[in-house]
């Protein structure tokens, strides 16, 4: 689409927004839900800026959006107003823009992930091919609830101290941050590398939930892994989405030269990283602080972890339609 037709189809939504938030005492006033509004406009600055359209008119719908901003938050939470623009907002704009690339990231890690569970269940040797044997072991004692008891009081092992808790926090950023930049790095192979690491960790994590299974430690595992992993798989795989829009550059960069492609690429998936990137330290904290407790209650994790799945599902397929010319 033009940008001259992207316009005249959004223009008479912005002249109604502009109106609204000169007067926010006379919101009444206007037929406009301005919260709605404000996810719109945050969708199609998203749009401009993807599609390179003049620098005048992302300047027009920044500055209504700073208008807006103001309308939304309160004097004294304005130190918070972009971060929460972002998460409210920005965020879930660029994944309705990369929507197609989000939904076959999660069909692919998912997919392959059950299809390797299956395999490990059936077979279960087929873990030794995932991981070496020593790996497999260190695993077992992991999750062996028998490792949480104390051999002479018969009482669960004391909670790690909090200084321990933190440099497992440190950790788990760490690790986790790693395999999201390879998702999304891999990108620039062609979107070979993407599929590699995606693919490699949906298999590793389906091997490793189906051993864990046959050796009848699963209490102690998916009580662990069900909160924080809503958060840690879907940042994963959010990486590898944008990993995908990369590469789909590279190899289709259209009338765009290679590096005019990969900056709009980049344009797009900034965001969507920065975004996984939050999702990220929010697992890392989980993890160390509440997956780790041995005092909770499997049922409270359990509780909670399906809360967070379903927060996160609604969150990351947000309502609204998506131009198919948006992207390749």
């Amino acid at each position: 689409m033009k940008q001259h037709d992207f316009i005249q189809m959004r223009q008479k939504s912005w002249d109604v927004f502009a109106e609204a938030v000169k007067e926010p005492h006379k919101l009444h006033e206007y037929d406009i839900d301005l919260p709605h509004a404000f996810r719109q406009l945050t969708h199609d600055l998203a749009v401009a800026k993807s599609r390179l359209y003049s620098p005048a008119l992302i300047s027009r719908l920044n500055d209504l959006l700073l208008q807006g901003q103001q309308c939304l938050y309160k004097p004294g939470n304005r130190i918070w107003a972009p971060f929460w623009q972002f998460v409210k907002y920005d965020f879930p704009a660029h994944l309705l823009l990369i929507r197609p690339y989000v939904i076959w990231a999660h069909i692919l890690f998912y997919g392959f992930a059950l299809i390797t569970f299956t395999a490990t269940m059936i077979e279960p040797d087929f873990v030794r091919n995932v991981m070496p044997n020593a790996q497999v072991t260190q695993l077992e004692q992991m999750y062996d609830p028998a490792s949480r008891i104390d051999e002479n009081t018969g009482n669960f092992r004391n909670e790690r101290d909090s200084d321990s808790d933190f440099l497992m926090f440190g950790f788990y950023i760490k690790n986790n941050i790693s395999i999201a930049f390879q998702c999304f790095v891999g990108g620039f192979l062609l979107g070979f590398g993407t599929l590699y690491y995606l693919l490699f960790n949906a298999i590793f994590f389906g091997a490793v939930s189906a051993h864990i299974v046959n050796v009848g430690f699963s209490s102690t595992f998916f009580s662990f892994v069900i909160t924080h992993g809503s958060f840690e798989l879907t940042a994963i795989v959010l990486s590898a989405a944008a990993g995908g829009v990369v590469g789909m550059h590279v190899i289709r960069p259209g009338a765009l030269s290679r590096a005019a492609a990969l900056k709009r690429a980049g344009k797009i998936t900034f965001p969507i990283i920065f975004g996984a990137f939050l999702m990220l330290v929010v697992a890392a904290f989980i993890e160390a602080f509440w997956s780790s407790s041995t005092t909770l209650p499997n049922a409270v994790k359990y509780t909670v972890g399906a809360i967070c799945w379903v927060w996160i599902l609604i969150y990351i397929f947000p309502r609204g339609s998506r131009d198919t010319k948006v992207l390749p």
